[in-house]
This record gives C-alpha cells, sequence and structure tokens, in this order.
C-alpha cells in the first residue's frame, strides 16, 4: 500500500476568516466603496441576497466570485469569508503566502469601510493526496495492528477527528482541529481516491464577544498560521511513515 508524507498532498482550497460580532458593512456601503475596489479580482456578477432580518447573521448577504472559479468571498453580518482553490484539474495549487497577502489586504479595506470589530479569526487548509484504498490507508495509518484483522480490515470510509488547543506563538490562543477521511476527487477523465486533510486554525469563540484584534494582530495571526499548517501535516504524516 502507498504510504504518504506530507509532501504528497495538494492544496485543494484555502480560506481566511474574520468574525465580526457587532455586524458588518451595509450592502449599499459596500457597492460604493468596497465592490469597485475588488472587481478585478472578483469579476464575474456578485450575487446580493435579499435575506429577512430572523435570519442568522452568519448567512452571507453578499457574495462574491471570479470567473475562473478561484477566488470568492462571502460577506455576513457576522464574519467575512475569502477563499481560493484550484479551480481545475491541470490548475495550479493556491500559493499560500500570496493568497493571505491578497485576503488581507481585503480585510484592511473592509475593516476601514465599516469599522468593524474583529472578534476572532480563522484559517482554513484543504490537501488531498491520491490513495487507492484511503480508508484502509487511515485505519493502518493511525491504528495499532492489532485493529487491522477486524474491525478496520477493509473499511470503505474511514474519518479521523483530532482537537487540541494551544498558543500559536506565544501570542494567539488558539483551537487545532484536524479531519482525516477518505474521500472522491471528481476529474475530467475519472473518479480518483484520496485522501482528505482538513485544517482549522482559530481564536477561541468564548473570547470573542470581548475581543478587538487589530489589523495588526490580524496579519500577525495568518503570518504564523501559514508554516504551522505545514508542521501539525508533517506530525501526522512525517517522512519517515511507512504503512505497508
Amino acid at each position: 500500500m502507498k504510504s504518504l508524507t506530507q509532501s504528497d498532498f495538494r492544496i485543494a482550497s484555502c480560506q481566511a476568516t474574520l468574525f465580526t460580532p457587532d455586524g458588518g458593512v451595509t450592502s449599499a456601503r459596500f457597492v460604493r466603496d468596497l465592490l469597485p475596489r475588488w472587481a478585478d479580482r472578483f469579476d464575474a456578477d456578485p450575487i446580493m441576497l435579499p435575506i429577512p432580518q430572523d435570519i442568522p447573521p452568519e448567512v452571507p448577504r453578499i457574495i462574491l466570485s471570479s470567473r475562473d472559479e478561484r477566488w470568492r468571498c462571502e460577506i455576513a453580518p457576522a464574519r467575512i469569508n475569502v477563499h481560493c482553490r484550484r479551480a481545475s484539474e491541470a490548475a495550479s495549487d493556491p500559493d499560500i503566502a500570496r493568497f493571505y497577502d491578497g485576503a488581507l489586504g481585503m480585510f484592511e479595506q473592509y475593516i476601514d469601510a465599516s469599522q468593524v470589530r474583529v472578534g476572532r479569526i480563522a484559517g482554513v487548509l484543504n490537501r488531498f493526496a491520491q490513495q487507492d484504498t484511503p480508508g484502509l490507508f487511515l485505519a493502518r495509518h493511525f491504528c495499532k495492528e492489532r485493529w487491522d484483522s477486524a474491525p478496520f480490515n477493509r473499511p470503505e470510509s474511514f474519518e479521523l477527528h483530532a482537537h487540541k488547543r494551544f498558543a500559536l506563538g506565544h501570542q494567539f490562543q488558539v483551537n487545532s482541529w484536524v479531519r482525516c477521511k477518505s474521500g472522491k476527487l471528481a476529474s475530467e477523465k475519472q473518479e480518483q481516491s484520496i485522501v482528505l486533510v482538513e485544517q482549522d486554525i482559530n481564536t477561541f469563540a468564548e473570547e470573542a464577544p470581548s475581543r478587538a484584534f487589530t489589523m495588526d494582530e490580524v496579519r500577525a495571526f495568518f503570518s504564523l498560521a501559514a508554516p504551522e499548517f505545514d508542521a501539525i501535516l508533517t506530525l501526522y504524516y512525517p517522512p519517515e511513515a511507512s504503512n505497508g
């Protein structure tokens, strides 16, 4: 069975999120102040959703995307999400540093235009690696040999979720989620079996009502998170890993 290490994984998508618990920019002000500045990146027609007042504030009211489907932005009263993804099988992987640079520029303009309070920060990275029998691979990779005969001898699918808390760069108290699971990747020619890894680093939700992160702190968070994603993935799929 093919072994997987950190270097075998390709980046499928990146996400950067700011949580704005006191509310965000209005649609009218966004169209006036921000949409013209973001039009080069988000060159597809914007979607403005007329949502009733009783809908949760996390639901996006404004959705932007690029024509090549590589970039996407979702704006809700309680959060703003910026995404970058591989738009096709032949496309190159998103560059994490370049993505964060673009997202941070948008965040700075968004905060300036809306004067929102940032109560929480999050970064999400999704990666994948081809593996013919991903369920069995994950079972053998993460479980002791005694479980290989039963009940994990022939799983069609397998998932592992792990959560821990730590100090990111001795500056931010964060949650770190790692989800490893089997999956399928639809390609232009055929469906491929893959191992999916979702990594999520975020500041504490319970601190959001009282925190007010500055733009310098937002920049520092993503500067620290970028190498931490690789360091964490290496712990789960080290270079010396052997899976039979």
